[in-house]
């Protein structure tokens, strides 16, 4: 059985879902949703950055947080 904590499981299909139609652009309207996802994945309270390039390489690594949560989760028996 699969542990999705701290997600239920319904919220982890919905996690997964939008990260499958993220690829290298996160839409203005996903940003507070990523940055959300990865706080709660690390348990942090992070402030969000900006939008803007100079901010990329902390988009990235919250895409990336979400996906390593992802594919942790797949990997479970």
């Amino acid at each position: 059985m699969k542990d999705y904590k701290p997600y239920t499981e319904a919220e982890y299909v919905e996690l997964k879902t939008i990260m499958n139609s993220i690829s290298t652009h996160i839409p203005n309207d996903k940003m507070d949703w990523v940055w959300n996802n990865h706080n709660n994945i690390l348990s942090t309270n992070e402030p969000r950055p900006c939008s803007c390039g100079s901010a990329a390489g902390l988009w990235v690594k919250a895409a990336g947080t979400i996906r390593n949560f992802i594919v942790q989760i797949e990997s479970q028996s």
